[in-house]
């Protein structure tokens, strides 16, 4: 990602934080984290990864009808002619990785039985 995809990317991010914290009063978004955000190379498209604390799905229908909402808080700030539109995507890294280390901690515990086992 260039420079300047990277700029915008972090300014909507911090403008999404600003309107989910500030300008929606929708109780299903009040424990949502933006994660993260990746632009098209037009910047006609962005990808916004969030984390819900709660039902994901509620907040997934949230974002869904807050989204016309959003765009129009976002045009007022952002350095683009037109804003990108928003596709709202769980972030599931925080849960693939706790899977992960799960799986690792059961195969060196596996392993620590095992040597256990070779030395008795």
């Amino acid at each position: 990602m260039n420079h300047r995809r990277a700029r915008v990317a972090q300014e909507i991010r911090a403008r999404l934080t600003t309107v989910l914290t500030h300008r929606i009063r929708d109780p299903r978004l009040d424990l949502v984290t933006i994660t993260g955000v990746e632009v098209s190379a037009d910047f006609s498209f962005a990808r916004v990864y969030y984390r819900a604390h709660r039902d994901p799905s509620d907040a997934q229908r949230a974002l869904q009808k807050a989204k016309p909402f959003i765009r129009r808080q976002l045009a007022k700030g952002l350095p683009l002619r037109r804003v990108p539109e928003l596709d709202f995507r769980l972030d599931e890294t925080a849960d693939r990785a706790a899977h992960l280390e799960e799986v690792l901690q059961e195969l060196k515990e596996e392993r620590d039985r095992k040597d256990l086992k070779e030395e008795s």
